[in-house]
């Protein structure tokens, strides 16, 4: 099952490697793997090149040493990346921009996704969440308006019900979240700005209740360009 390894460093191979077994299914969740000798010597590296593999599946989340039981396969949680994501991120100086570009993308996506497959309880839980931050609205308690907007465009990406939009948004979520907080200090005394963004989180709301999926992609595209827009129109001036 397992190869010799390549010119690549060994430690990325190994990883290569467990990869496509997992994609290939030959691995699978709760499945131990061969020992630390067994494995070193199918794969042709060195136990310390293994370990150093090891040691960042197990960061990840995808293995787990168990006392007495080896190395088994666990199923990785996305949060265990969100830390790495936000610091690759900052490290390569991913910009605002970029960001609502991405959340254009996917965030289009899920509407769309949203209104087609949506769940009553889905609906139900995102028009929980917008009376709860018409509530904060008339507070003006503005860290938790910005929370409760993060959970609604959490809570689009669930009701799109695709397994794979879901985790890649969990990955980011920590930027998705850190962007919204900071576009909403920045707009904190533009209150009829915010005020329109709750008027436009509303209108996704009702285009997914009505199943209306062009019109839930079309509205949550115009969302997220008024909201860069108006971040860009701040900072210039």
């Amino acid at each position: 099952m397992f190869k010799a390894i390549g010119k690549k460093k060994k430690f990325e191979e190994v990883l290569d490697q467990i990869k496509n077994l997992l994609l290939n299914k030959k691995l699978k969740v709760g499945q131990k793997l061969p020992n630390e000798i067994e494995l070193s010597e199918s794969m042709g590296i060195s136990r310390s090149s293994l370990r150093e593999a090891f040691i960042i599946l197990s960061m990840l989340g995808i293995i787990e040493g168990k006392s007495g039981e080896g190395t088994i396969i666990k199923q990785a949680n996305p949060e265990n990346l969100k830390g790495i994501m936000s610091l690759v991120a900052v490290s390569r100086g991913l910009d605002t921009v970029e960001l609502f570009e991405v959340r254009i993308a996917l965030e289009m996506a899920a509407a769309s996704f949203a209104a087609k497959r949506r769940t009553e309880r889905d609906l139900q839980e995102i028009n929980k969440i917008l009376l709860e931050m018409d509530e904060h609205y008339l507070n003006k308690d503005e860290e938790a308006e910005a929370y409760f907007d993060f959970l609604f465009h959490q809570s689009i990406v669930k009701a799109s019900q695709n397994r794979m939009l879901m985790i890649l948004v969990e990955v980011i979520s920590d930027l998705l979240g850190e962007q919204i907080r900071t576009t909403r200090s920045e707009l904190a005394t533009s209150r009829e700005v915010l005020e329109r963004f709750q008027e436009e989180h509303w209108a996704i709301y009702e285009a997914i209740k009505e199943k209306d999926s062009i019109e839930a992609n079309r509205v949550m595209a115009a969302h997220l360009n008024c909201a860069q827009a108006e971040l860009g129109i701040l900072q210039h001036e």
